[in-house]
């Protein structure tokens, strides 16, 4: 009666609450699942960096004006001429020859003959040297060459180096390796010599040439702006001029050429006669007065200009001098305030940079920390599902040991009743 009564009990309450209680633990192992895969989705979409925009330069401070010296201030006849210091000395760069055969690229070559020809037109080869000078050497004896015929056999002693040589030199120098290079070059020479008497010629390229800049484009330029203040000093009987310039522009890579140009447009308000010592004074006064600052030079410069008129041809060197000096003492507190604005922009500017640069960093740090959250987050969604599901195996699997039990205990209950009939 007991055992008829327990597996009443059994049948009627216990298997139907452990029913419930195991579909209530699949049912939450299903949730989780859909959690852990929706979750899963979500750690495998890429997180986003946040934009750091960088806060506007503010606009620099402008600069106090310039203080101006009166031509009243000049006393030209009271003051003896001062010697000036010289120019920085002039660096020669040498290249050294090599006898070395290579390869040569032949493109461009019609052309860069056609700009020779038009430079041999202006240089004569029947009167100027071409060719240079020198003689053979024969390190054997000369019988080994006149047999053999072999370039081993002498050696080219040269004396003079002659236009031909100078190219040559002035191409490695510029690095002008190509055809279409070495055209450029030449045409840049052409324009400066073109412009000056046939006599002239040969000694302001042989200046041209000496001072050949190591930059191709910049070469170039130099010739340009020297082209272009030639016609202003059309009276001057010496081309020393020239080397000036070219010294000055192969000593100065940057300021070199926009110097020149600054001196070509200014060069005819100053008197005639006087032209060569104004660029001698504007050379010197470019290391002397101003420090290698051109924009300063230009400033001071330009004020000055416009007082030419009412002085002496005779006095113009003496006057731009005295007029350096003048706007120099003058303007003194107020480099001292263009040095602290600078100053304060430089601190400004470097102010934002640094906050840019901080807060991008900032950024950074939280975008891994956001990749490193998702890579954890899809971690532990994936044992989420694998431990949902292997939750929902092992409960399905002991349901059915339960369901097969019961069934085993209804069939026993049938044949039992069966029995007693």
């Amino acid at each position: 009666m007991k055992t008829n009564y327990f597996s009443k009990v059994e049948n009627k309450y216990v298997f139907n609450v452990s029913l419930i209680f195991w579909h209530l633990f699949i049912a939450l192992s299903t949730i989780a699942i859909i959690i852990s895969v929706l979750v899963f989705l979500w750690s495998i979409i890429p997180p986003t960096e946040r934009k750091v925009e960088k806060q506007q330069y503010p606009e620099k401070t402008q600069y106090p004006e310039p203080v101006e010296v009166l031509l009243s201030e000049l006393k030209l006849e009271e003051i003896k001429q001062e010697e000036t210091p010289p120019p920085l000395a002039q660096v020669q760069t040498t290249v050294a020859k090599t006898d070395q055969k290579v390869v040569e690229d032949t493109q461009g070559i019609d052309d860069y003959e056609t700009s020779l020809k038009s430079l041999k037109i202006l240089i004569p080869p029947s009167k100027y040297n071409w060719e240079g000078s020198g003689y053979w050497y024969y390190p054997y004896g000369e019988n080994y060459w006149k047999y053999y015929k072999h370039e081993m056999y002498r050696r080219r002693i040269v004396t003079e180096s002659g236009l031909e040589d100078k190219l040559k030199l002035s191409y490695k120098t510029t690095d002008a390796k190509t055809y279409p290079e070495k055209k450029k070059i030449l045409d840049g020479f052409i324009a400066v010599i073109k412009l000056l008497p046939e006599e002239k010629r040969i000694v302001s390229l042989q200046y041209l040439l000496n001072n050949s800049s190591n930059n191709l484009s910049q070469s170039i330029n130099i010739c340009q702006s020297i082209a272009s203040i030639i016609p202003k000093m059309a009276d001057e009987k010496s081309t020393l001029y020239i080397n000036q310039l070219a010294v000055f522009a192969k000593n100065n890579p940057n300021d070199g050429s926009p110097f020149i140009d600054y001196v070509s447009t200014i060069i005819d308000k100053f008197d005639i006669l006087q032209r060569n010592k104004i660029l001698d004074g504007l050379i010197n006064s470019y290391y002397y007065f101003f420090n290698q600052n051109l924009p300063k030079l230009t400033e001071a410069t330009s004020l000055m200009i416009p007082m030419l008129g009412e002085i002496k041809g005779e006095y113009h060197p003496k006057a731009l001098k005295q007029y350096y000096g003048l706007y120099l003492s003058k303007n003194t507190e107020r480099d001292y305030s263009i040095a602290q604005i600078e100053y304060n922009y430089q601190q400004t500017i470097s102010r934002i940079d640094q906050q840019f640069n901080l807060e991008q960093d900032n950024a950074t740090i939280e975008y891994q920390e956001k990749k490193f959250k998702k890579s954890e987050f899809r971690y532990k969604s994936l044992v989420g599902i694998g431990g949902g599901i292997v939750l929902i195996v092992i409960i399905a699997t002991l349901l059915v040991f339960l369901s097969i039990q019961r069934s085993v205990r209804k069939i026993e209950e049938k044949v039992s009743l069966q029995g007693t009939m």
